[in-house]
């Protein structure tokens, strides 16, 4: 607002000093356009809030906020602990969940005690035929209190809590059994993701299977979470979503292939449209995605079952985007058939799931893991299909 002292000293001004006067009209002339810009602004704000769309945005917005809270509450026992000085109460038992699913969106729920978890043996097997119509299952190891993101390969996804999906009994398994989110038209469930703990990132990465990669912020992510389509992070029709990593700006993002091929680049660095960062041979696609974290090492398993170790300091950086990757496999190797089915970061009190050709389900103690070198005690009996890893609950360390 002009006040009117200011325009009695203009008049004076222009009285005593005519010259002036035209600086004074166009200073004038700028004010008024620029209230007039901004009375159309509160213009468009009034109709919006007439309308109800603001009115649904910040709704929108609030309802993220409280879901993202309500994750955290639960991983931290049910009760929010504020930054005061308060007793923390006991948090709630945790139990270690072995995830079963293929891309018709059946999941086998295994739920395990970590007391009572031995190391190298098998847990439970998966009777009849182990993949459905052609369909190859993958296993995910998670906790109890764990909420799940289920991505399907056109970009829409569903959240589920670990509890909700009903547990079968560790020993004979079968897809009858199964918990369905069923895929629409023309969709397969690409993956499962747990998200429980993504409001304490500041970036998701999503990843496909041809290597290409997108950046958002985990506020945009947040919002499209809450609108139920994530996008399906391809730009070819070969291509297929393959999973999601959240990071925090200075991580390194990991990328391995069936043949041995790993891409590596700070989560900072990487693109925020949708962008090639890995050339992959034809027969080839990315088999884990992930983010270092503190984690001191990687291991990676093949489908003969051999677990190869190396530490993270043993990963090259990428300079640039659309590069032939770091070998992991020699060509005589690759040569002979030797394929990768599952990596991830570990560290030497973690934890393994392996998925074999057979159907059975096996866990491993990574330490062991690393220092036999292989899945297998004695000579390799079968095919290793899928490979995951987990962390022990504090209470059970």
């Amino acid at each position: 607002m002009i006040a009117p002292q200011k325009i009695e000293e203009w008049i004076r001004e222009a009285e005593e000093r005519p010259a002036s006067s035209a600086l004074i009209i166009r200073y004038l002339a700028n004010r008024l356009s620029e209230l007039a810009a901004r009375e159309e602004e509160l213009a468009a704000q009034n109709i919006e809030l007439l309308s109800g769309r603001k009115v649904e945005e910040y709704e929108n917005r609030i309802a993220s906020l409280e879901y993202q809270l309500e994750l955290l509450k639960r991983q931290l026992g049910g009760e929010a602990i504020l930054p005061v000085e308060v007793t923390k109460p006991a948090p709630l038992a945790e139990k270690i969940d072995l995830l079963l699913y293929n891309p018709l969106g059946q999941v086998l729920r295994v739920e395990l005690e970590p007391a009572e978890l031995p190391a190298n043996i098998e847990i439970a097997r998966l009777t009849g035929e182990l993949a459905q119509g052609g369909n190859q299952p993958a296993v995910l190891a998670t906790t109890s209190q764990e909420e799940l993101l289920f991505i399907f390969d056109s970009g829409r996804v569903v959240t589920h809590p670990v509890s909700h999906l009903p547990p079968c009994s560790a020993g004979d398994l079968d897809w009858g059994d199964a918990f369905l989110e069923e895929p629409r038209v023309k969709e397969e469930l690409a993956a499962i993701a747990p998200i429980a703990k993504m409001s304490l990132y500041e970036q998701c990465i999503q990843a496909s299977r041809r290597g290409y990669v997108k950046k958002m912020k985990s506020t945009f992510f947040a919002s499209h979470l809450a609108e139920g389509y994530i996008g399906s992070g391809v730009k070819i029709r070969a291509d297929k979503t393959c999973g999601l990593a959240f990071a925090l700006k200075n991580d390194l993002f990991v990328m391995v292939s069936l043949e041995g091929y790993i891409f590596s680049m700070p989560a900072e660095r990487l693109p925020s449209a949708i962008e090639e960062v890995l050339r992959l041979g034809i027969t080839d696609h990315i088999v884990a995605a992930f983010v270092m974290g503190c984690k001191p090492s990687i291991l990676f398993v093949t489908q003969n079952g051999k677990a190869v170790h190396r530490e993270a300091g043993w990963l090259e950086a990428a300079s640039s985007f659309k590069t032939k990757g770091q070998a992991l496999l020699s060509k005589e190797r690759r040569a002979g058939g030797t394929r990768i089915v599952g990596a991830a970061p570990v560290g030497e009190a973690d934890w393994g799931v392996c998925l074999h050709g057979d159907g059975k389900l096996t866990i491993h103690q990574l330490g062991e893991l690393q220092a036999t070198g292989s899945v297998f005690h004695a000579q390799p009996t079968g095919e290793i299909l899928s490979f995951a890893t987990f962390q022990m609950p504090e209470q059970a360390r």
